[in-house]
């Protein structure tokens, strides 16, 4: 019968799992094993429905083959049912500590034994269907989170006419970066849209500083650093991207301690503000601007040089370098 739910019976004896099967197989699809360890094996070759397990086994027990069972991301979610001899306070207590879901007492009643196995797959595929529906309503909430970062992205960059796509480029650039440091895949994605947002503070500018053609006067660059005041207060709120706030506000400050606005040195500088900060360098430079058109390579790769413990971080230096080595071609996403 094709469709039918799949049952891993695992017991050293012949005579349970010959009963077992007898009881079982006008329902469900029955593979036998005769211990622990041979569980194991059939489990990286079949995805059963549901497990029943006797606890007492030689060489590998009940207990010990269960902890396997859930230690491993293939099979944690497969439901366990204990089979036991010995029904006992202690013993039911530490199955379901090491995570099964009932037990059965041996020998088992037929009906009693179906109702139970049916009812836990039907429990297991429930929850294997709302974890499903999360996971897609997940995603749809961070697609929609993307497209308002990024429309915030846009608006800001929209403001200054010499900046177009200026923050998509920064929170490529830092992304690449964050990858060549190790970071994991979660902590690159925020680092990205954390990046995305770096300039938000652009948003309280006015205009006629921010596309000014020409260098600022001292009165209108110190309004010009209030971006990062600005931005990190804008920010302050947002618990979604993990530091955002302190992207904003921290990315103008330099490794010697003489940049912009709290004056912090070093280490002290968060690693992905010090990310941002040489990756929205970067792009002022390899970018046309109201007061200069963009640099040389040679220049740029110059300035980093310059930059190395002064401005940045020597470690992310050697990294835009190499990117810069590399071509830095990123397509459009």
């Amino acid at each position: 019968m094709e469709g039918r739910k799949v049952i891993l019976i695992v017991d050293d004896t012949v005579i349970n799992l010959t009963y077992a099967a007898e009881v079982l197989g006008d329902t469900y699809k029955v593979i036998p094993a005769k211990s622990g360890a041979k569980a194991l094996e059939l489990l990286e070759k079949i995805n059963p429905d549901l497990i029943l397990l006797d606890v007492e086994m030689p060489e590998m027990d009940g207990h010990e083959t269960i902890q396997k069972i859930k230690s491993n991301p293939k099979t944690a979610g497969v439901p366990v049912i204990f089979l036991t001899a010995h029904s006992d306070k202690e013993n039911e207590l530490k199955g379901f500590q090491l995570g099964a879901v009932d037990f059965i007492t041996k020998p088992f009643v037929p009906e009693i034994t179906l109702a139970r196995i049916a009812t836990q797959i039907e429990l297991s595929e429930y929850r294997n269907h709302l974890e499903s529906m999360v996971l897609k309503k997940t995603k749809e909430v961070e697609a929609i989170s993307l497209q308002a970062i990024m429309a915030i992205a846009n608006t800001v960059d929209a403001k200054d006419v010499y900046t177009r796509k200026h923050s998509m480029r920064v929170a490529k650039y830092s992304r690449e970066i964050a990858k060549r440091l190790g970071w994991s895949d979660e902590e690159v994605a925020n680092l990205y849209n954390l990046a995305l947002l770096h300039d938000i503070g652009k948003i309280g500018i006015p205009d006629d500083i921010l596309n000014k053609p020409g260098r600022l006067t001292e009165e209108e660059f110190a309004i010009m650093k209030t971006h990062t005041t600005k931005g990190g207060d804008i920010l302050k709120d947002i618990t979604v991207i993990h530091n955002v706030a302190g992207g904003a506000l921290y990315h103008h400050e330099r490794y010697d301690g003489k940049g912009y606005m709290g004056g912090l040195a070093g280490e002290d500088i968060p690693m992905y503000a010090r990310i941002v900060g040489i990756a929205d360098a970067f792009d002022a430079m390899t970018s046309d601007r109201a007061y200069r058109k963009r640099l040389p390579e040679d220049v740029v790769r110059e300035e980093l040089h310059k930059g190395r413990y002064t401005q940045f971080d020597g470690m992310l230096v050697d990294i835009m370098l190499q990117l810069m080595d590399e071509g830095l071609d990123f397509p459009d996403e």
